[in-house]
Order: C-alpha cells, then structure tokens, then sequence
C-alpha cells in the first residue's frame, strides 16, 4: 500500500486508534498529512481527543474549516502549534468564547494569515488584541464580522497587511480614509470592501500605488472618475447598483 493510501486509510478510521499509543510516535509529517485528510476529506474534527494526538510544533498552516472549534480546540493550537503561520477557522462550527479565542491569539505570535469570516465575536476590540499579538500579520480575511467598524483602523493602520477583506463589516469611507497614508494602506496588493458603507470618497482616499485587486460590489460608488485607480491594478469586482 502507497504511502498516500496509508495516509488516507488511517485518516478515514482515525477514531479507531485513538487509544493507541502509537499514534503519537508517528513522525510529524505523517500527523500533518492525516490531519490535513480529515479536514478536507473526512469532515475535520469534533472532539478535542485526536486533535491533542496529530497536533505539533511543527505545523505552520492549519485549517479548521470543517471542524467543531471550541475553546479547547483552540487552547491546543495555541500549546502544540507555536510556530503557527496560518489559521482558517471560516467555515468551521464556532463553538468556542471570547475569552477561548483572545486567550490563543495571545499566544500565536508568530501568525501571518488569519481567516475568520461570520464570527460574532469579532470586532474592533479583538482586532486591537490581534494587532498587538501578532505583529507579521499580512493577511486577514474578517468577512461579514459584523462587530469590524471604523475603530478597527486605529490598530490595523500601522500593519503590514498585503491582502485584507472586510466587506460586509461596518466600516465607512473613514475606514478607508485612516488607513490610506499609513503603513497598511501602502502595503495593500488586495482589498475587499464589498457591501459596506463606502463611496467614491473612501476609495479616492486610497494611495493605489500597490493595489492589484479591489473589490466593492454593492457599495455606493456614483463617480469612478475621481477614484483614480493605479497602474499596477488588475482586477475589479464591482456590479452597478440600481
């Protein structure tokens, strides 16, 4: 049997060995590669068991998208996974408090892509906590965090964010305008602001000396003219509103 064949034999009966000592001797390599096939293939996880046996220092990159995330979850992300680069919680079934994610984003320090769309718990007081605790940041997905508002630029403003989404949220025109001559704003390859209180005004504020991709369908913007997109832009998604 291949070595990928393994992989996904072991991932798909992973409940069966869970009280199997070995499990935990398994090279880490092996571990990330079936904890990466139980979250695309089997569904991710729902308890905190078989996460506390894959889980290592050695992982960079997790993705708990189609996983039950509590603050257990969390809590062992933030003991096993210091080193911790990318963390997609989008899509997952958030079960976890405040308290559970502040206390882990405190301690991933090292993190640079964040994605957390539709959580409730996030806004700009969290934002504040996740600027200050992880300073490499560069990317940050926020979608529909209804709690994300204009405050919420006063911390993101000195990052050094190249890809940042933020439609659906409730910032406005002044979001943009705090966020344009700062170190965030010059850094900005892709921006999305889709369905937020935006106009023309906010996004004429915006340097575009790096911006590529920008997106603000469903925004009020009457007068494109005066945006004044630069050259290196290749992609706009807007649709006009009637």
């Amino acid at each position: 049997m291949s070595a990928s064949r393994c992989i996904r034999f072991v991932a798909k009966n992973l409940q069966l060995y869970k009280s199997i000592e070995y499990v935990e001797l398994l090279p880490a390599l092996v571990k990330n590669a079936i904890f990466l096939n139980v979250v695309r293939v089997h569904k991710g996880f729902h308890d905190e068991e078989l996460p506390r046996l894959l889980l290592n220092s050695s992982l960079t990159r997790i993705n708990l998208s189609t996983s039950t995330i509590t603050d257990g979850m969390l809590a062992l992300l933030a003991e096993k996974c210091p080193h911790l680069r990318s963390l997609t919680l989008t899509e997952g079934n958030y079960r976890f408090t405040r308290p559970g994610l502040c206390g882990a984003i405190k301690q991933l320090g090292k993190l640079q892509h964040l994605y957390a769309k539709d959580c409730p718990l996030i806004d700009d007081e969290f934002v504040r906590l996740l600027t200050e605790s992880c300073p490499q940041l560069d990317t940050l997905d926020l979608e529909s965090c209804k709690g994300v508002c204009d405050a919420s630029a006063d911390w993101l403003r000195a990052m050094p964010l190249v890809r940042l989404n933020v439609a659906h949220t409730s910032i406005t025109d002044h979001f943009l305008k705090a966020i344009a001559n700062e170190r965030c704003g010059r850094a900005l390859e892709d921006l999305n602001v889709g369905h937020c209180a935006i106009t023309s005004d906010g996004l004429a504020a915006l340097p575009w000396d790096t911006i590529k991709y920008i997106g603000f369908e469903g925004c009020s913007i009457e007068d494109l003219e005066i945006v004044g997109f630069g050259k290196h832009l290749k992609y706009i998604y807007w649709t006009i509103s009637n």
